[in-house]
């Protein structure tokens, strides 16, 4: 956990506009998550944009305003959180629904 949150330091040490987190949950347990997302929307506050690539569907509900879903390669569905997640061809490829 102490590493991610130093890689976040060291992204944010050169004043970047936008904050590219991919996969930034893998591995955290569930405060761990909670804690690199409080920190991820800190940063966003401040007026960092930030694109999350994120499996983890806990931190995309919490985080994003926005969702683009791919599905080998392909843009699937994009809009809300809640709008995606209900979109019957996202539900195919991730669920098997």
């Amino acid at each position: 956990m102490e590493l991610r949150k130093l890689e976040l330091a060291r992204a944010v040490a050169g004043s970047p506009r936008l904050l590219i987190s991919d996969e930034a949950m893998a591995g955290l347990s569930g405060r761990e998550i909670d804690e690199v997302l409080d920190l991820l929307l800190r940063l966003n506050a401040r007026g960092i944009a930030v694109i999350m690539i994120e499996h983890m569907m806990r931190a995309i509900m919490r985080f994003s305003q926005r969702v683009v879903c791919l599905d080998l390669g392909r843009i699937i569905a994009e809009g809300t959180p809640r709008e995606v997640v209900a979109d019957p061809e996202v539900r195919r490829a991730y669920l098997g629904a």
